[in-house]
């Protein structure tokens, strides 16, 4: 994801979550200001997202849970002193693509040859996700679930053997 596109991601985050409290808009936006311009890496410590939170004012652990339940920041199973940068309300676009990708390629399963041509199956609707049929199909081509070939009536569209 692009640094514009998280920092969109993030100004829905706080518009949603934020009750008015003006402490929770400082926190927002030491986070924003302080920690994403800062650390460029996948997760931070707590010990340094508390000190690069802290540059902005004063930091209790309540500010480390507002950006826990904002979606901004999940714990790490493995080291409960470190956390993960997350996008807040991505469970539903990842559901969709899973559940997009799994219908497709049953789809495809179910046909006599496993295969069928691009045009009729990009106009097909998936009940399962919302996002389109040719953004999942460009997924599976793109991941090597499935191979295009070029046949005299147009493309064809095929599920891999490998």
């Amino acid at each position: 994801m692009f640094f514009e596109d998280y920092i969109k991601q993030l100004a829905m985050a706080v518009k949603n979550f934020v009750s008015g409290n003006q402490h929770d808009l400082q926190v927002f936006e030491w986070f924003k200001k302080h920690v994403l311009e800062s650390k460029l890496d996948v997760s931070i410590d707590h010990q340094e997202l508390c000190m690069l939170l802290s540059v902005g004012g004063e930091v209790k652990d309540a500010d480390v849970t507002l950006l826990l339940n904002a979606g901004l920041l999940t714990r790490q199973m493995i080291d409960p002193n470190m956390y993960w940068f997350a996008i807040p309300n991505i469970g539903s676009v990842l559901k969709g693509l899973s559940q997009g990708r799994k219908e497709l390629l049953s789809y495809l399963n179910r046909r006599k040859y496993k295969e069928m041509l691009l045009a009729p199956l990009e106009k097909k609707r998936l009940r399962l996700s919302a996002l389109d049929m040719r953004f999942h199909l460009r997924d599976l081509i793109g991941s090597g679930h499935l191979k295009v070939m070029q046949t005299p009536s147009g493309m064809l569209v095929r599920i891999s053997n490998d």
